[in-house]
């Protein structure tokens, strides 16, 4: 997603989208024509998947629905994004960037995500990556993602959940 993240100048969206699509085009050309033959022998559904590597050409994925859920396990998706995907059923979601605010305090910080209409912690998750949060939480067909820069020599104390704001606190260690 990072790709669409960097596209803010409305006037060259546009030109960057034909370039983007060009080089999926060109680069999967194989997968793409496997992709029309298998939907001409309506042999079930297929999927389609693009998969973006900052830097380099696109790699898009193709195959039997049943093939899904084995691709959504390489990815590094939170677990509840990969089981809306992988249920069989027609999904639709909307993915949201959740605004964050970060708090400085004696020990650490306190990260503040706002997510509305996430009632449960339960529908959270939150991963520490090397030097970095990764945050994600659903509510109903919306899904909220944020990533959070950390150091590296901090730990997660403590989350919790009220009113759409989930509350992270995070302490350096000495």
């Amino acid at each position: 997603m990072a790709p669409f993240y960097a596209l803010v100048d409305a006037s060259s969206f546009a030109g960057e989208l034909k370039r983007m699509m060009s080089e999926i085009i060109d680069a999967n050309a194989k997968a793409l024509e496997e992709l029309a033959r298998q939907m001409e022998r309506g042999e079930g559904g297929v999927f389609f998947s693009v998969e973006m590597q900052g830097g380099k050409p696109p790699i898009i994925r193709t195959g039997k629905p049943e093939d899904l859920k084995k691709i959504l396990n390489e990815i590094p998706l939170p677990e509840f994004v990969k089981e809306m995907f992988s249920s069989g059923e027609s999904y639709e979601a909307e993915f949201k960037e959740a605004r964050v605010e970060r708090r400085q305090h004696a020990r650490g910080e306190v990260i503040l995500v706002e997510m509305p209409g996430i009632a449960s912690i339960d529908d959270v998750e939150v991963a520490k990556k090397q030097s970095s949060l990764e945050i994600a939480g659903k509510a109903g067909r919306v899904v909220y993602f944020a990533q959070v820069p950390l150091e590296e020599n901090s730990t997660v104390v403590e989350t919790s959940l009220s009113d759409g704001v989930l509350r992270i606190v995070v302490e350096r260690s000495s």
